[in-house]
């Protein structure tokens, strides 16, 4: 791969944007190399917990502006958010494994995808959330304002977006969007403790809450009972019910495998 590196240590895989000479901006082949390489994990029942990491001190600017959008017909734009960019946006939002975005500096544009889509974010005080769409009189993309709708509701994103505002790591967190924000000298240990948590874990259960926390909120009541009650059935059938009942009556911890 050109842009992204991927490695696995044990239960834990580590994803990384690698193109800090232009701030991590994701261009046609990142996109590409990324969905690739979350659906791919998705399959590895090996892996456990998906860390998605920035090289350099930005996070991720947003798309290439100079690599997507060469195209400004309305057919290709159109092309290029549905047929590109959508399936990566989905891949994160349908990604089975918990996934944890690490935050070591901004976050902005469609950048802002991959922290919305995450299940939790930590993020170092420098890691501002910057919605510049306006300010080149376009409007948020890659799902941006469908996640970010979800995260603080319809008013809030409404200020956010239509006034292109950017927010702080403190604002971001008070608003339920940073998980949690901590100095830059512990951010790697921040990170390394909540992925190895998370690993241990019974990662099959959370597969199923995330997925149906997500659904929650466009779903009427019986409808989400119906999921809810069939989801429950099929956890008490796997081992990992087991174990961790097993754990308790026997007084330990619980040693979870995924299954």
């Amino acid at each position: 791969m050109e842009t992204i590196t991927y490695a696995v240590d044990g239960a834990i895989a580590t994803i990384t944007l690698n193109r800090p000479q232009v701030r991590n901006a994701m261009n046609g082949r990142m996109i590409e190399e990324l969905r690739q390489t979350l659906e791919a994990v998705n399959l590895d029942s090996a892996v456990r917990v998906v860390a998605l990491r920035g090289a350099g001190p930005v996070f991720c600017a947003g798309g290439d502006l100079r690599d997507l959008f060469t195209d400004t017909h309305p057919v290709a734009i159109r092309n290029l958010i549905a047929l590109r960019i959508r399936p990566l946006s989905r891949a994160l939002i349908m990604l089975d494994k918990p996934l944890v975005c690490a935050l070591q500096g901004p976050v902005a544009g469609a950048g802002l995808a991959l922290a919305l889509a995450a299940d939790f974010v930590i993020a170092t005080e420098e890691a501002s959330f910057v919605t510049a769409f306006g300010k080149i009189g376009a409007i948020p993309d890659a799902g941006v304002m469908w996640l970010l709708a979800q995260h603080v509701g319809l008013m809030r994103a409404k200020d956010i977006v239509l006034r292109a505002r950017t927010l702080t790591a403190a604002q971001a967190q008070e608003l339920g969007i940073y998980t949690e924000v901590v100095p830059k000298a512990g951010f790697d240990d921040a990170v390394n403790g909540l992925v190895a948590e998370l690993a241990e874990g019974a990662t099959l259960a959370m597969a199923f809450a995330k997925h149906a926390l997500r659904d929650a909120v466009r779903m009427p009541f019986d409808a989400f009972m119906d999921l809810e009650s069939a989801g429950q059935g099929l956890m008490h059938a796997s081992h990992d019910h087991s174990e961790g009942v097993q754990a308790f009556l026997e007084k330990r911890a619980p040693r979870f495998t995924g299954r």
